[in-house]
């Protein structure tokens, strides 16, 4: 189990020890969970969530594991605001200061290889909620590689 301050007793929701505000919900990406996957609610069930799915360019990301071998089915901590480490698309760098979002290349990964946002007008704003916050960690390009970013969601 990860190690957090759960405020008002409340077990569950927790401060993480990086900074990010973690809640429990339900592992349904049919394996055990991965630090750092980036997430999306899961449609069939309460309270669970899914691998967000590069294929379709889901929205509306919610959030990412905290941490790696919670089995399918079982609760997991899942943070959703504050500071997290997420997984970067493979074979791509991060670079602190840039903008975050989902990765059209790699299911459950970020894509944090612009230093802002593409387009800029009306028709851009799809991309808009694609968003998953801002990079403050620079890495190297490699495999299962985590940065850390400040977790936003529009």
């Amino acid at each position: 189990m990860a190690i957090g301050i759960p405020p008002l007793g409340n077990s569950n929701i927790m401060l993480t020890p990086l900074g990010g505000i973690a809640v429990k919900l339900i592992n349904k990406t049919g394996a055990a969970s991965i630090k750092g996957l980036l997430l999306n609610t899961e449609a069939s069930i309460d309270d669970a969530v899914n691998i967000v799915n590069s294929t379709v360019d889901e929205p509306d990301i919610i959030g990412v594991f905290l941490e790696s071998g919670i089995a399918d089915g079982d609760l997991a901590w899942v943070v959703v605001q504050g500071k997290a480490e997420m997984l970067i698309e493979d074979g791509t760098i991060s670079t602190r200061g840039y903008w975050c979002r989902t990765s059209v290349a790699q299911d459950g990964r970020a894509d944090i290889t612009n230093a802002v946002p593409p387009g800029g007008t009306i028709n851009a704003i799809d991309g808009h909620f694609r968003e998953i916050g801002h990079c403050i960690e620079s890495k190297i390009s490699g495999t299962n590689v985590l940065a850390k970013v400040i977790l936003h969601f529009n």
